[in-house]
């Protein structure tokens, strides 16, 4: 990856309004496109790769630049297994 290509934005904004906590997290943007590379959530240090780039908006939110390195290394973002999920598995009483 060349440094250029990407930007890394830490989110900033100040969520008062919201009756609960929110965490801001890291992002990894393709600066031409403005699309979501990857992301960091908040307290980790483990970047996660979307398997393709997601649109990413920056209305109403605030962010500032960060100055790492473009991470080279990336965890998958966790997924549950399908197959545990209770609605396949009652599918089987209809066999």
């Amino acid at each position: 990856m060349i440094e250029t290509e990407f930007r890394m934005l830490r989110e900033v904004t100040v969520w008062n309004e919201a009756p609960y906590t929110v965490p801001n997290h890291d992002y990894l943007l393709n600066k031409t496109q403005e699309r979501c590379i990857a992301y960091r959530k908040n307290g980790s240090t483990e970047w996660e790769k979307f398997t393709k780039p997601l649109t990413f908006s920056k209305t109403r939110r605030k962010f500032k630049n960060l100055k790492e390195e473009i991470p080279s290394s990336f965890i998958k973002p966790f997924q549950d297994d399908p197959w545990n999920n209770t609605s396949y598995n009652s599918l089987e009483s209809y066999f």
